[in-house]
């Protein structure tokens, strides 16, 4: 039997372990800053940098309005060769009516070209109109609660490339913090049992309160293998990803591993069209008597399969299945590319995937889920691409997805040159 005051001792010691693999984890990664520093930085440039330092402003149009945030606005500098030649440095900012979103990085050279780089990102944000619908498969449309919170991240990455860089080996160390001001209620009729259980349990002192805040260092690893044909615009191969991070906090009792593992195949059909098929899978397991909290838990909605809603699913685990046909359109002035792609999406989240996971379909966005088996949710997706012929990026992805939720809104991807130092504003949730 465990009393509290052996929680506390055994949390002491634990916290000074991982503080101290903290310190030795950011002092390798500072070593490895340093000598990149002072390592040649030939052909390591990001695409457009000019040879002289200089700092350039960008507009971020897809921060402007969205229906979850409201109307806002999106601007960044860019500061070149700040630091080393070919090092680039993003200051961003992304205010709106319901969220906003800051971020800083810098990278010591552009991870696409070279062989080492370092990578430094922070970010903040604050939304009131994040949303739970409960925990797992079973919860219900009608059951969504607001939730206002905010949270902010510092991580530091060290690249290194292998094999004529096929293999990428890219372990991380950070800080991460949140607050929840406004929690949803576990006396909400509409939330199924898990749900309510799972909100008493973060608001019990037994555990240490994660409301209002908590902080909590994280390391991990995340390794890449990508046999796909040479880029610009890769039509065969294929790219395996797998990621492993351990999550600690200081000022609860929260502990966890999270995986993420996922492949995507690409099969040339002749000229540009192409089967592109993925399968992905995110893995969450607890270390300790605390719970994961439910924003801190694989999602599923529209992001990542088109024809669900925004936030409308998460627990421990994730599947998602899809399969596209991507084909060529026109090629209007020579200048602008334009594709499109039509695709099958089959996913659900899971308690436990191992042991709830079944091959069955379910098109009833109200369906009677068992408890021996959780079906998948299907849906299926039409889509454009709008490139520019002599450049692999910007690239606007729009996509509109059918699934037992009804016709969704269009889901928009703006990918950038800098995607790598800034993900997208407004993802309130680890994807």
């Amino acid at each position: 039997m465990h009393t509290l005051p052996s929680h506390f001792a055994s949390w002491g010691s634990q916290t000074r372990f991982r503080q101290r693999g903290l310190r030795a984890a950011f002092a390798l990664l500072l070593g490895g800053m340093v000598g990149l520093a002072a390592a040649p930085a030939a052909g390591q440039a990001f695409p457009g940098a000019p040879d002289e330092p200089a700092i350039n402003l960008r507009l971020y149009p897809l921060a402007t309005w969205s229906p979850r945030v409201g109307g806002g606005a999106g601007a960044g500098l860019v500061v070149h060769h700040l630091g080393r030649r070919h090092a680039q440095a993003l200051l961003t900012a992304a205010p709106a009516r319901h969220e906003q979103v800051a971020t800083a990085a810098w990278a010591s050279a552009n991870p696409q070209r070279a062989r080492q780089y370092v990578l430094v990102n922070a970010r903040g944000l604050h939304t009131n109109r994040d949303w739970f619908y409960g925990l797992g498969p079973r919860s219900s449309s009608d059951a969504r609660q607001p939730i206002e919170r905010s949270a902010a991240r510092v991580r530091v990455r060290a690249g290194q490339h292998f094999l004529d860089r096929r293999l990428l080996l890219q372990p991380h160390v950070g800080l991460s913090a949140h607050r929840v001001d406004r929690v949803p209620s576990p006396a909400d009729p509409s939330l199924n049992a898990a749900s309510r259980r799972h909100l008493r349990q973060l608001a019990s002192r037994r555990i240490g309160p994660l409301a209002p805040s908590h902080t909590a260092l994280r390391v991990g690893v995340d390794v890449q293998y990508d046999t796909r044909s040479p880029r610009p615009r890769p039509t065969r191969g294929l790219l395996l990803n797998g990621g492993w991070e351990r999550y600690g906090a200081v000022s609860s009792f929260v502990q966890y591993d999270r995986l993420d593992l996922s492949a995507e195949g690409l099969v040339p059909l002749g000229g540009a069209h192409r089967l592109v098929g993925r399968l992905s899978l995110a893995r969450t397991v607890a270390r300790g008597e605390a719970p994961v909290p439910y924003y801190l838990r694989p999602m599923l909605d529209g992001t990542q399969v088109p024809g669900l809603s925004r936030h409308r699913f998460v627990d421990s685990d994730r599947l998602i299945g899809s399969m596209l046909y991507r084909f060529p359109l026109a090629q209007p002035l020579r200048v602008f590319r334009l594709g499109g792609h039509v695709g099958l999406h089959a996913a659900s989240v899971y308690d436990n995937v191992f042991a709830d996971a079944a091959l069955d379909l379910t098109f009833d966005d109200a369906a009677d889920v068992g408890e021996a088996s959780v079906p998948l949710r299907p849906a299926a997706s039409v889509g454009l691409r709008v490139g520019l012929s002599f450049r692999e990026v910007p690239a606007l992805d729009l996509a509109l997805g059918v699934g037992p939720d009804g016709v969704t809104g269009v889901r928009f991807a703006l990918h950038q040159d800098l995607q790598a130092l800034r993900p997208p504003h407004h993802q309130l949730r680890q994807p």
